[in-house]
């Protein structure tokens, strides 16, 4: 008998993949024995994670493809075509964000071309295309039950186990974790920092986070502070650092996303962007004290698991999902007061 095989085509960087964890591990669960192969695109900025070095190494997929994001060449194609008909896939589950419905229909037309047998999470609805409010509390439904229900009827995850959110860490990356750690004392609180972003209409602003990270200090004397993100990010790390008085580590740029988990899982709490840093801090099970711009409406992005602490002031341009925000001047995040998340961190420190 062969081996049966089987696609997941999905898309972004550190918090998409982190959202689609449950659907990941769903598949896996319904197809135990299947070989199963990621199809994805190679990262656009050098700041966004790729798929793989978020989810590899779970066991969630045994393979992965992957090709140029936005490819139009007839011959990469065609490449990539013959690469999937050849491995002869029974399923495909698509977990990519929606873009359009030609764009969807074409996904569809490319995979019944190369073979695939069954198709799963292409026939959307309205609530799969665009964040719909919930009409008993007016929220927005969470992403990551957006995308399971991607993989229904085939595969079925359950948010509020935990199991479907392990990122299966390696003794090797726990053990690095460790060795990062070690200039810190052994049995140290700690807590994690991130205070950058990719992202324009995110950023709170390096002053104010040099600001709490002085007034956290004076209020948590025995803690060291752990800052995480891209290398890009280190230096606003340090500015923040600067202001902490006590032990610190600037990790920016030092570690992978799972080497990161697994550093943050040794920490009592996050403080930090709606970021990806946060949802690993969510994936790892430490509460968060996470600022939000309106960008996106509230529950959307949520982190993952309980006693959070979300910070965010609703404008009246709230849910304009700008990647850059210069005509309203962030209006959202500047009527965020250092006060505001000074309280909620030292609320979560005290549980």
């Amino acid at each position: 008998m062969s081996e049966q095989r089987i696609l997941v085509y999905r898309l972004g960087s550190l918090g998409d993949s982190i959202m689609a964890l449950p659907a990941f591990h769903a598949v896996r669960r319904a197809f135990p024995s299947a070989r199963i192969t990621l199809l994805t695109i190679k990262p656009v900025e050098s700041k966004a994670a790729p798929v793989e070095s978020i989810l590899g190494g779970a066991g969630l997929f045994d393979e992965v493809l992957d090709y140029s994001v936005g490819t139009r060449n007839p011959f990469v194609l065609g490449i990539l075509l013959a690469k999937l008909r050849s491995r002869r896939f029974s399923a495909a589950f698509n977990l990519v964000e929606y873009r359009s419905d030609a764009a969807t229909a074409r996904d569809r037309f490319f995979f019944r071309l190369a073979g695939v047998r069954a198709l799963y999470g292409f026939d959307l609805q309205d609530r799969d295309k665009h964040p719909v409010p919930d009409r008993q509390t007016g929220l927005i439904e969470w992403e990551a039950a957006r995308i399971a229900r991607r993989v229904e009827p085939a595969a079925r995850a359950d948010l509020a186990d935990g199991r479907f959110w392990d990122l299966g860490l390696s003794p090797f990356e726990t053990g690095k974790a460790a060795e990062l750690l070690s200039p810190l004392a052994p049995n140290q609180n700690l807590v994690a920092f991130s205070t950058g972003t990719k992202v324009q209409a995110k950023h709170w602003g390096i002053e104010k986070w040099k600001e709490l990270s002085g007034r956290l200090a004076g209020h948590l004397p025995d803690w060291s502070a752990v800052f995480f993100g891209s290398a890009e990010e280190a230096r606003e790390a340090e500015a923040c650092m600067g202001a902490w008085v006590g032990r610190s580590l600037n990790l920016c740029g030092a570690c992978n996303p799972r080497v990161a988990a697994a550093a943050m899982a040794r920490c009592r709490f996050f403080v930090g962007h709606d970021s990806g840093p946060m949802h690993l801090a969510g994936c790892a099970g430490i509460p968060c004290v996470a600022v939000f711009s309106a960008r996106n409406l509230p529950r959307q992005w949520f982190p993952r698991g309980e006693g959070h602490q979300i910070v965010q002031n609703l404008t009246d341009c709230a849910g304009c999902g700008l990647e850059t925000c210069t005509a309203q001047a962030k209006k959202c995040l500047s009527g965020i007061s250092v006060d505001e998340v000074e309280r909620a961190a030292l609320l979560v420190a005290a549980g």
